[in-house]
């Protein structure tokens, strides 16, 4: 288990524990024994543009959450605009920043992992991790000049800082800053962490929203996407099936009502005439066949019941005949008539 503050292993048990009274549905969330910072989960989603797909991930904690955001992986294969494909990285830098990735920035996406950068913005960007740096350090400060006085404790929790272990990935926030995310609203008693602080159930509420709600999926800037090439696709399939329009800036959404990119974007960019950007190939039919394969995956019977999966799953499914089902829900129903 990593070093994190028996308070804050405490308030992960307290947040678990009220996820059984109150859970996303078709969220099944599960501890891995001995350490409360690393949850598995299955999600089942039962509407929307991902509609069947049974879905495993799992949930790294960071010794400094909520501060900092937990890092969300699928182990399950999805081409999806806000996973991160498992055979690649990819990189969530900060596109406005004009900044490059590289394979030390701090900000990168694992192979499954899940961008929350759309959903709950204010614990990334370089800026916000510069504040919490800037703060740190003042805090730090604060605490060694306390400690003269012979009053002060040991500071151990002044400074909150960036996790050492490489799954714990993301950004630093300040505690204000983190009030301003958009899913921050109407989440239950229990769910409610302190002012500014950001609860594992709007996490998991955000990211069943992100398969069953096409509105949250046309939301997402391209700067958010795990998957670019997922973000491309879906944004084709909207247009074909739904008519939908998208506009904005640069390369962040680059159709129009014609449906060609802007010249204008092309030429601030430097894109030749024989060079083609990403959103002038040809999606047509990807988001749909991709989605289509990753759905009937997730239901086959070698990823469920079989080796496909890892060993080591705290979450596993039992093949059972219809009668055997009917049977077991016949005792739960007993049970639960003779517990009222």
């Amino acid at each position: 288990m990593r070093t994190m503050p028996a308070v804050k292993r405490q308030h992960l048990l307290a947040e678990f524990a009220g996820l059984k009274q109150a859970c996303p549905n078709g969220i099944y969330v599960s501890l891995t024994p001995g350490d409360p910072t690393l949850w598995s989960g299955i999600m089942f989603v039962r509407k929307g543009p991902y509609a069947s797909a049974i879905l495993r991930f799992h949930i790294s904690f960071p010794d400094t959450y909520p501060a900092l955001p937990p890092l969300v992986t699928f182990s399950t294969d999805m081409f999806h605009p806000l996973i991160s494909p498992l055979t690649t990285y990819m990189y969530s830098t900060d596109v406005q920043d004009g900044a490059t990735a590289s394979a030390s920035d701090a900000e990168r996406l694992p192979p499954g992992g899940f961008s929350l950068r759309h959903g709950f913005a204010s614990w990334f960007g370089r800026g916000s991790r510069a504040r919490e740096k800037r703060s740190g350090a003042a805090a730090a400060v604060a605490t060694t000049m306390n400690r003269g006085g012979g009053s002060g404790g040991s500071g151990g929790e002044a400074s909150t800082t960036t996790p050492t272990r490489a799954v714990a990935t993301a950004t630093g926030t300040t505690r204000g800053s983190a009030a301003s995310s958009p899913s921050c609203a109407s989440a239950p008693g229990y769910a409610r962490t302190g002012p500014g602080e950001v609860s594992t159930f709007e996490v998991l509420r955000y990211v069943r929203s992100a398969f069953d709600d096409e509105k949250v999926l046309d939301s997402v800037p391209l700067e958010a996407a795990g998957n670019p090439g997922a973000w491309h696709a879906w944004r084709t399939h909207r247009r074909q099936t739904a008519g939908k329009l998208f506009s904005g800036r640069g390369e962040d959404v680059a159709e129009v009502e014609d449906g060609k990119t802007r010249p204008e974007a092309d030429a601030a960019a430097g894109v030749g005439a024989t060079t083609r950007r990403p959103e002038q190939w040809n999606w047509e039919g990807v988001w749909e066949e991709r989605v289509k394969r990753g759905v009937a995956a997730s239901q086959s019977e070698g990823v469920l019941y079989g080796s496909s999966g890892s060993a080591d799953e705290v979450i596993n499914f039992l093949s059972m005949e219809d009668a055997e089902v009917e049977a077991v829900k016949s005792r739960l129903l007993q049970t639960l008539g003779a517990a009222a």
